[in-house]
Parts: structure tokens; sequence; C-alpha cells
């Protein structure tokens, strides 16, 4: 047996502070969620109100597999949105840059229990980041606000306002 092959005790100290690559810490789905088809409420009654014409039909059928096609997934890291009909595009936002996050949404739809969380990040590619007309966004909100929380912890980072 080749003595470099016998982790020493030392070797395996140093291994255990090694953090574990993303792939293996990013295990736990917290929540996922799409956007209700209440925010195609508008399109729909226009459809059926010209549904003599052809054009707001095919709108109102492009807007409702848009709206199908688009969901979020909120992992112990990341913040995932899913979107596209034939050209499908993944947005990953790491949950450690989320620096504020807000609830709002219309008096319609609170009558359906639904509502925006809008984050606003330090990611420079989407700086916010609005998740609409989801269900439950009070709760939604909060689990988003625990995993920041422990993602930050996890991380050793720490926001600074300027």
């Amino acid at each position: 047996m080749d003595p470099f092959d016998t982790p020493t005790p030392l070797s395996q100290a140093a291994a255990s502070h090694i953090a574990p690559p993303a792939s293996t810490r990013e295990t736990e789905l917290i929540w996922a969620g799409t956007e209700g088809q209440l925010v195609n409420a508008g399109w729909f009654i226009v459809a059926i109100l010209f549904c003599w014409t052809v054009l707001p039909v095919l709108w109102a059928i492009y807007r409702y597999l848009k709206v199908a096609n688009h969901r979020y997934e909120l992992t112990n890291q990341r913040l995932l949105e899913y979107s596209g009909i034939l050209v499908k595009r993944v947005e990953t936002l790491e949950l450690y840059r989320v620096k504020d996050i807000a609830v709002s949404g219309t008096l319609f739809q609170a009558l359906f229990g639904r509502g925006r969380v809008v984050l606003q990040t330090t990611d420079a590619s989407t700086p916010t980041v609005h998740i609409s007309a989801i269900a439950s966004p009070q709760h939604v909100s909060q689990l988003i606000r625990d995993a920041v929380e422990q993602c930050r912890v996890a991380r050793g980072v720490r926001a600074f306002d300027y």
C-alpha cells in the first residue's frame, strides 16, 4: 500500500473544512409555484367579447401558454425562474444577493388569495425580481426571507447599505 494513499489526520481535518460543491448543498426544494391564470383575466375577457375575430383568441392562447410555462422554484441556495414556450429560459438568483422583500397585489388578486412578491437584489442582470400572481404571497415571502437568512449565515455574507 502506498503511504500517499492513506489519509492523514491533518488531510482529513483540512478536507472537513472545505465546503461541499454547490450541487450537493442545493438539495432542498423549499417552494415551487406558478403564476396564476388570473393575470390573463383581462385578455380572456377581450377574447370572449371579440371571439368573432381571430387575433384576440390567438393572443389569449399565447398568454395562457406563456403563464402555464412560467414557474418558480426556491431552493436553499437559489431562486430559479423557468419561462418560455418554444425557447426555454432559466434565470437564477443567488439568495444571498436579496436585499429587500416586499409583498403587493391588487384588490382583484386579493379576492383570489394571490399577490406579488418583489425582491430587490444586488444582482447585476436582474436588480428587481417580480413573482407575480402567486398563491399565498405572504407565506412565500416569509419562506424566501428565511432561506435568504440561512444562506447568508452559511456563506458568511453580510448586507451593507450605502
